[in-house]
């Protein structure tokens, strides 16, 4: 189911701004693209190696937009005994626990942060001019659960330690594959995300100090289901070795987010496309 970020870099930051440029900002989408189900497949590793283009907001709720080239990368690695290992669009994902239709795993998702301006070059942090004064929102690893059934899928996750936005958020998805074939595919997803006060105020909160600093008016948004999204992904294979996808991502935020002075537009398009060696 179901949207990225260079001085020395400690570890977390280092898998964080990593895992964003080569997956999140793929597609910059975040979580766009549906995944191959796992218990498909022999053991063994399988990915596909690429590059790709997205246009996408400035930041969640700008009115403004960027392009970027950036990496596409996916890998994925099945044990005889231990589920399957992602590295990807989710992050990096450990489904440990496949029973038929049910999937259990661990989910370690970077977060990018937010700038307040706009981020030089190929640099695939948001940021956008019309935050001065806000301050920056530090990049950092989210970890969680995932549970999933069938088509449907939900994801928990906390921000580690001390940088970043401190919260925890809870995405609920569900894609349908619409077309399966040897030479494409089309898969329809829809979902929406929760975020706890912490998270709201990081993103969409403007303090009393921000606010003489910025001109935005104070605000502190409460806990609440922050966006709808719908996406349509698709795949199409060039050669046996190459293939085309693309993603279109269509977000609604709603509740306290919509609700941010930080807000100027509450729904938007993204979309990316991409070419990608298979192995």
């Amino acid at each position: 189911m179901t949207s990225p970020t260079l001085a020395p870099l400690s570890g977390a930051t280092f898998f964080a701004r990593a895992v964003a440029s080569a997956s999140l900002l793929i597609f910059a989408l975040d979580g766009a693209m549906a995944q191959t189900s796992p218990g498909q497949g022999k053991p063994g590793l399988t990915g596909s190696i690429g590059m790709g283009v997205a246009s996408m907001p400035t930041y969640e709720g700008s009115p403004n937009r960027r392009s970027l080239a950036v990496p596409w990368v996916t890998l994925n690695y099945r044990s005889q005994d231990w589920g399957e290992v992602s590295l990807g669009q989710d992050g990096l994902v450990w489904q440990a626990i496949e029973a038929g239709d049910l999937r259990l795993g661990l989910v370690a998702n970077p977060d990018a942060g937010r700038k307040d301006r706009k981020p030089s070059g190929m640099n695939p942090t948001p940021g956008d001019k019309r935050l001065a004064g806000m301050g920056e929102v530090r990049d950092s690893t989210e970890a969680g659960v995932l549970v999933g059934y069938g088509p449907f899928s939900l994801q928990a996750r906390k921000s580690l330690g001390e940088r970043g936005h401190k919260g925890t958020q809870v995405d609920l998805g569900v894609a349908w594959p619409l077309m399966t074939s040897d030479k494409a595919g089309v898969t329809l997803g829809a979902g929406l995300t929760w975020a706890d006060k912490d998270y709201m105020q990081a993103y969409f909160g403007v303090t009393p100090a921000q606010s003489q600093a910025s001109g935005f008016r104070a605000y502190t948004p409460k806990a609440g289901v922050r966006k709808f999204d719908l996406s349509v992904n698709t795949e199409y294979a060039l050669t046996p070795d190459w293939k085309l996808q693309g993603s279109l991502l269509l977000t609604q935020l709603t509740g306290d987010a919509a609700d941010s002075p930080l807000v100027k537009r509450k729904f938007n398009p993204s979309l990316a496309v991409g070419v990608a060696r298979v192995f």
